[in-house]
């Protein structure tokens, strides 16, 4: 019986072990970028102050440095809250791998670059003719419909751990390579 199941995640940033930010943590960031203000954040999050204030603080003792700052403001009032240069780290980090994560698992094209899913346009079956290992790659031969052979290099353990020997039959899954690029973020 097959069911149609996703998969789901949850992301959190840790430093030195510990769990630093998470999602609810993240909503607090961007609520109070998009607010100037911890009671508003907290309002329109519905969680108490005195939670936020709190939370905000334990990831503070956790990294040692600020991640909100308070302002006062002029002749009428008006203070707030914003985030420190490192607070918009955290919270773009943060958005960044969710973001990464969300739409890996609502793609099933990289599903299948991680071999979970291969469409059957990618599926060949053939037979082992050879193999041929070494310290750490193998080639193997696989005959497809006489008179194809495909050649394919696989790590030795692959082998072993397949029990691939002349003979086998095997099933080929063709797929092509990704190339992803990532630019280091800077504080």
């Amino acid at each position: 019986m097959l069911l149609d199941v996703m998969p789901k995640a949850k992301i959190w940033l840790e430093f030195e072990g510990e769990s630093l930010l998470g999602r609810g943590g993240a909503k607090l960031l961007e609520s109070i970028e998009k607010e100037g203000s911890l009671t508003k954040a907290a309002k329109n999050l519905n969680i108490s102050y005195r939670y936020a204030w709190g939370y905000l603080k334990k990831i503070e003792k956790r990294i040692g440095e600020p991640i909100v700052e308070t302002f006062k403001g002029g002749r009428d009032g008006g203070g707030g809250m914003r985030l420190t240069p490192l607070g918009k780290y955290l919270l773009r980090k943060y958005k960044r791998f969710e973001s990464f994560i969300e739409h890996a698992l609502e793609n099933s094209e990289l599903w299948e670059a991680c071999g979970f899913s291969i469409p059957d346009k990618n599926r060949l079956s053939g037979e082992i003719v050879n193999v041929e290992t070494g310290d750490s790659a193998a080639f193997v031969q696989i005959e497809l419909k006489k008179p194809f052979t495909l050649t394919s290099v696989i790590t030795t353990k692959s082998v072993r751990e397949l029990e691939i020997n002349e003979g086998s039959q095997v099933k080929i899954f063709i797929k092509s390579t990704e190339v992803m690029v990532d630019k280091p973020e800077q504080l």
